[in-house]
């Protein structure tokens, strides 16, 4: 766990085809094994949100709402001929965020914000970042009216945002 209150979890990289680009606007391709044991462990995750939401649906079904993870782990890609992996940070929260003992708040797009501006600032990023709500850069899983890319010496570095209502509505 981390000051924050996020509790760190560790998810497959390997995800079901369908969910390898959820929350990755990129035009970057997903990898798909040739000979995969199972179609649900199919292709390689272009982004970890997809792994860090079936998470979340996985402890929703069993009552547990309130939800705060964080993972650091690698996500892959194929652009053209070219094959790679990136390190990536990515935050999951739902349900109550406990801020201490007597102090909790429900979880909304401020308080994402919040954290990640704490994590900015922590990473040596203080006055170097911004966030820009570009709709053409954030993938169709995100809230249109409040998601932003994140923008570090005019480099997108990120997305941070609420889940689309309906994805939200199936799940939440």
């Amino acid at each position: 766990e981390i000051g924050m209150g996020l509790n760190e979890t560790l998810s497959y990289v390997l995800v079901a085809e369908n969910e390898a680009k959820m929350f990755d606007a990129s035009d970057k391709e997903s990898i798909k094994l040739l000979d995969p044991m199972t179609e649900d462990r199919s292709t390689l995750r272009n982004s970890m949100l997809s792994s860090l939401f079936n998470i979340y649906k996985y402890n929703e079904s069993r009552y547990n709402k309130d939800v705060a993870l964080f993972e650091i782990a690698k996500t892959f890609y194929k652009k053209g001929d070219e094959l790679g992996e990136e390190q990536h940070l990515a935050v999951l929260m739902a349900g109550e965020y406990y801020k201490g003992i007597g102090n909790s708040k429900n979880v909304d797009f401020y308080i994402i914000k919040g954290i990640t501006e704490e994590i900015l600032d922590y990473l040596g990023y203080k006055n170097r970042y911004s966030f820009v709500a570009d709709k053409n850069k954030i993938a169709k899983e995100f809230h249109p009216g409040q998601s932003a890319v994140i923008s570090v010496n005019n480099d997108i570095v990120g997305t941070v945002g609420k889940v689309h209502p309906s994805l939200a509505n199936d799940v939440f």
